[in-house]
């Protein structure tokens, strides 16, 4: 051992003119500290006992991985000996290697990944039943998943109670957006040399084409016909629930986002102090007058004396108004609708709209519930969405400002050619992160009696025939929302470097 140790330190010496000491490498890297120690050998043997589990289970599989471990571990020692790394080696030197603690752990997560891969693969394919029949099912002999529920219940997960006989209106949907994503991968690319014109018509069949499908799902006229109209609160569910309120959300939050982000950065004159003032002693002075003595009557206890002189805070309230807002309600309605809706959980938004909402309606007046849905999600990612415009507007430099100003461009130019542009460019992945979390949070539509694609999942687990069918499910709906995530995810990404989104 002692002559391989003097071989190798010659064969680097004479490679690289440096002295390799092996005593030194220990000192510095294992014996350093006693804490230092004791982790490593703790580590050590964690990474033995747990590699050797994996060969006894999955000899192959784990073999190759060790292999290959060895192999790479030594390629980087080797360039550290030498002083010569390709760039794959310095790769593995910089991100996995760089220490002996990385090392080892490196190959450990390897391990248990493979090794959840292959558990997976096992429950999800190897050891699966496919059989969509229950009966059949329930004679065969597995210990994996049992995909026939779900392959079963398909329809539902996609449209739930839709009618089969309107299943037209999807298609003509999907058919819709295929035609118009094809000239759009062309039209909107930056070195598309075609005529304005023909973006801005593009542009402006987008713009429709979600009125277009909701006329389409929801349908027009009476309770017959090709467009019959279609009871959301009974029909619309599964994916297509989800999608809907994700696409609604989306396109309603995104320019009410806008505007209240303006109006939360708003300079505009205000009311005078003098007309502020003026109505607060007014309003004061006739509660006071009028309602306080009969108050202060029937007060019975010391909270309720308080009370009774609820007209001195008018005068609070526009003292708070005009020393913080300066009269700008503008600002004032966008500051404490943006603060109130991002302090209370989207839950409750959703309760009070299927809940309380009702109750201020009058008696002959009715709202779907999904509707009300809709605008509740809607309206609560617009509050989010102007918190992430405003920080892209406050990005925006005096200067651009300035000379938007000095063109001579009017508010509405200024903001739409100069200021926006900018703003929203600086928050894309903001933005993007903020419609991914809409996306999933449609799920608690589940908790306040819709059926979306997670309700329709919990439902399967009380179909007769599928009896404690859950977990098949549940992985089928994390896919779906995985999917869509990832998808938004990559868009964004192209975005990004489209529009060099981070570069300096």
């Amino acid at each position: 051992m002692a002559t391989l140790y003097q071989n190798l330190q010659s064969l680097v010496g004479r490679r690289t003119g440096v002295h390799f000491d092996f005593g030194q490498f220990v000192r510095d890297h294992v014996t350093r500290a006693w804490y230092l120690t004791a982790w490593l050998l703790f580590l050590t043997y964690v990474t033995v006992r747990y590699t050797a589990g994996q060969l006894a289970a999955a000899p192959l599989t784990s073999g190759v991985i060790l292999a290959v471990w060895v192999v790479t571990v030594t390629l980087v020692v080797v360039g550290n000996l030498t002083r010569r790394h390709s760039p794959g080696v310095r790769w593995l030197k910089n991100n996995l290697y760089n220490s002996i603690t990385n090392v080892q752990i490196t190959l450990l997560l390897v391990l248990a990944i493979v090794a959840a891969m292959r558990g997976f693969y096992s429950y999800a394919v190897v050891n699966a039943s496919f059989e969509t029949d229950p009966d059949v099912a329930a004679t065969l002999a597995f210990t994996g998943a049992n995909w026939g529920a779900v392959i079963a219940n398909l329809r539902i997960f996609a449209v739930f109670r839709f009618p089969a006989e309107h299943a037209w209106r999807i298609w003509a949907i999907l058919i819709m957006l295929v035609v118009l994503a094809v000239p759009s991968f062309y039209v909107y690319r930056p070195g598309f040399r075609g005529r304005k014109i023909i973006r801005r018509i593009l542009t402006y069949v987008w713009l429709l084409t979600p009125i277009v499908s909701y006329v389409l799902l929801r349908g027009v006229g009476g309770e017959e016909g090709t467009l019959a109209t279609i009871n959301p609160d009974r029909f619309w569910g599964g994916l297509l629930l989800t999608v809907i309120i994700s696409v609604f959300a989306i396109v309603v939050s995104f320019p009410l986002g806008l505007l209240l982000a303006l109006g939360r950065r708003s300079r505009i004159t205000g009311i005078p102090a003098w007309l502020i003032w003026g109505v607060a002693i007014v309003v004061a002075a006739w509660g006071l007058l009028t309602s306080t003595p009969e108050n202060v009557r029937a007060a019975r206890n010391t909270p309720e004396l308080l009370l009774a002189y609820w007209p001195l805070l008018v005068l609070g309230l526009a003292y708070v108004f005009q020393r913080t807002f300066r009269g700008n309600v503008v600002a004032a309605f966008s500051t404490l609708y943006i603060e109130f809706v991002r302090g209370v959980p989207l839950i409750t938004v959703l309760f009070m709209a299927i809940i309380l909402f009702p109750i201020f309606l009058p008696p002959d007046v009715t709202i779907a519930s999904t509707t009300r849905v809709l605008w509740g999600f809607a309206l609560f990612s617009a509050a989010y969405l102007a918190e992430n415009v405003r920080g892209g507007l406050q990005a925006i430099t005096k200067g651009q400002y300035e000379a938007a100003d000095s063109l001579g461009l009017h508010t509405f130019d200024k903001y739409r050619l100069i200021i926006l542009p900018q703003a929203l460019r600086a928050v894309i992945p903001a933005i993007v992160g903020q419609f991914i979390g809409l996306f999933k949070d449609t799920s608690l539509v589940a908790i306040v009696g819709l059926f979306d694609i997670l309700g329709v999942a919990n439902s399967i687990a009380s179909q007769p025939q599928w009896l404690g069918v859950r977990s098949e499910a549940y992985i089928f709906v994390a896919a779906l929302y995985y999917v869509g995530s990832a998808a938004m995810s990559s868009y964004s990404r192209r975005l990004e470097k489209r529009l060099g989104v981070g570069e300096r």
